[in-house]
């Protein structure tokens, strides 16, 4: 496999550039998490995000200050940082005891989500006739840790190139290692070959942060090949197969925007 990949990469790179295939899309930046607002601690809002719809549960508290739970199962996106739907008051046995069939969902109002950003927002909802709004964000309770060996790299379009280089997409792509200390400063060398089949490296290397379950790393990149500057990936999105985010960056010849990172080897 490695093989086969490096042949590839070695026929269509040109320097560190050279056509890609088209990257596909989905509706909106995966909202999916816990939000809550870190000045008002003690209730909050789960969002689990489908295609263009949100299902939210939320937890606050009563005139009499114990719990209470209102769901809104279709909050649908009107635009990728815009989704609102009706919000329920749900109610059933007791937990201790068997389950039988539960009341009917009563619906108390609405409830919708303007997102300002992929780690921020503007929650509006109402019940019973009492309006309210909150400013949101993602909460973090553990980071993640992106160590180890993949089959990845960087995918680009690069724009304002410095004459004579054109703007155009990139690819540094092949086998990527990332070391990720205690102290989340991150190393992430992706080995490649050139066009005329020479091995090169280009190494990214910066400080890994945690917001809710998406990460950062802001950091400096350098090649083999003479390419040096400095970069941003965000919403980074981590499982046990891989890891991928936005990348954000520039050298001494272009500005770069695309997608960084990889699936996990299995050797």
């Amino acid at each position: 496999m490695t093989y086969i990949l490096r042949r590839f990469a070695a026929t269509l790179l040109a320097s560190v550039a050279f056509a890609l295939p088209a990257s596909a899309t989905t509706f909106s930046t995966d909202y999916t998490d816990l939000w809550f607002n870190p000045a008002e601690s003690g209730w909050g809002v789960n969002l689990i995000q489908q295609g263009n719809t949100i299902f939210a549960t939320l937890f606050v508290y009563g005139p009499d200050q114990t719990a209470r739970w209102y769901v809104a199962s279709s909050m649908t996106g009107s635009t990728a940082t815009s989704f609102s739907g009706p919000l329920y008051r749900t109610t059933g046995p007791y937990f201790g005891a068997t389950w039988t069939s539960g009341g009917p969902a009563v619906q108390v109002g609405t409830m919708a989500f303007n997102f300002n950003s992929p780690t921020t927002g503007t929650l509006t909802y109402s019940v019973d006739g009492v309006p309210v709004t909150k400013s949101v964000q993602r909460q973090t309770f553990i980071g993640n840790n992106l160590s180890g060996l993949y089959m990845g790299g960087l995918t680009a379009q690069g724009t304002s190139c410095a004459a004579p280089n054109p703007n155009g997409p990139i690819l540094v792509f092949n086998e990527l290692t990332v070391t990720q200390t205690s102290g989340n400063q991150v190393s992430m060398p992706v080995v490649f070959f050139t066009g005329n089949g020479q091995a090169a490296t280009c190494t990214f290397s910066g400080v890994y942060t945690q917001n809710g379950k998406l990460g950062t790393i802001n950091g400096t990149w350098s090649c083999t090949t003479g390419n040096a500057g400095a970069f941003t990936i965000t919403q980074i999105i981590m499982s046990l197969h891989g890891w991928s985010g936005r990348f954000s960056g520039n050298d001494q010849f272009c500005q770069y925007n695309g997608n960084f990172g990889g699936v996990r080897d299995v050797r």
